[in-house]
């Protein structure tokens, strides 16, 4: 059935390895491009009488606002950031037993609640082990935060600040029925940058393949129920920007897509959906 509520437009977040790359400058764009064969014999001349798929691609081109250094590095292949900064980092530990109904993690103003039933954007579904609970709130911190990355790895989520400098070094603290099931280690180690600078190679015979990352394009206010998921992307480091005065500056950066080993190239919707 027809639905006013399925016309949708928006801009969107742009996360590259669960790393927010910031603002957009022009909008994002995807390309899916699909390349096909027509099947021809002598006596229908040229009219086809099938066509097969030769293959399809993805790319994505997203104009990128904030020029930053960080920016650079993860858009430029054979690039290298040297700076006297650097980033907090802090752990959460699941060791015992997976979470219970309202134990809760905190940091940066931000609470992530564990829930029987989630309804609110920074609550999440009690997972059956510690390693589920790990990449929930690795999944949670990176859905929702603004100043900080997370990843998880047999029960423990390491939470790094995306930014260099002791801003960063914050406190996390927990909220749990059994203390002893959560072990949490404040994020420290942060230190203000003052000089900086990327080193660029020409970057010959760098494979993209081993490079390529997960880039996943979030439409504004939605919490990955539409995501845009190229599986492996990465861009080649062909940038074009410009120093104008009336003009902000804008890294023009394009991500291809490269297809995984099952060939999946990408997704589109909820990627943990399932049968």
């Amino acid at each position: 059935m027809s639905s006013t509520e399925n016309v949708k437009l928006g801009v969107c977040n742009v996360l590259f390895d669960g790393v927010d790359l910031g603002f957009t400058k022009g909008g994002v764009e995807v390309e899916v491009a699909t390349s096909t064969k027509e099947i021809t014999v002598d006596q229908m001349g040229e009219t086809p009488i099938g066509e097969v798929i030769m293959g399809r691609t993805v790319q994505a081109t997203v104009p990128l606002a904030e020029t930053t250094l960080d920016n650079l590095v993860a858009v430029m292949p054979g690039s290298v950031l040297i700076s006297d900064g650097a980033k907090a980092s802090g752990t959460v530990t699941f060791s015992t037993a997976a979470p219970v109904n309202n134990d809760k993690i905190s940091f940066g103003g931000v609470d992530y609640v564990f829930k029987t039933a989630p309804l609110l954007q920074n609550e999440m579904a009690i997972p059956a082990t510690i390693a589920a609970a790990a990449t929930e709130l690795a999944i949670k911190i990176n859905a929702i935060s603004a100043n900080f990355v997370a990843s998880a790895a047999a029960g423990v989520v390491t939470i790094t600040a995306k930014s260099r400098g002791v801003d960063g070094n914050v406190a996390i603290t927990k909220t749990v029925a059994t203390p002893a099931n959560v072990t949490v280690v404040n994020l420290s180690g942060g230190v203000d940058t003052t000089k900086a600078q990327v080193k660029v190679s020409t970057g010959v015979n760098i494979n993209l393949l081993k490079l390529a990352k997960t880039l996943v394009l979030r439409p504004k206010g939605t919490n990955g129920e539409d995501d845009f998921t190229i599986h492996r992307a990465m861009c080649p480091g062909a940038l074009n920007f410009a120093y104008q005065f009336d003009n902000e500056r804008v890294f023009n950066s394009v991500f291809k897509g490269y297809a995984q080993d099952n060939g999946d190239l990408f997704a589109v919707g909820d990627v943990t959906a399932t049968a």
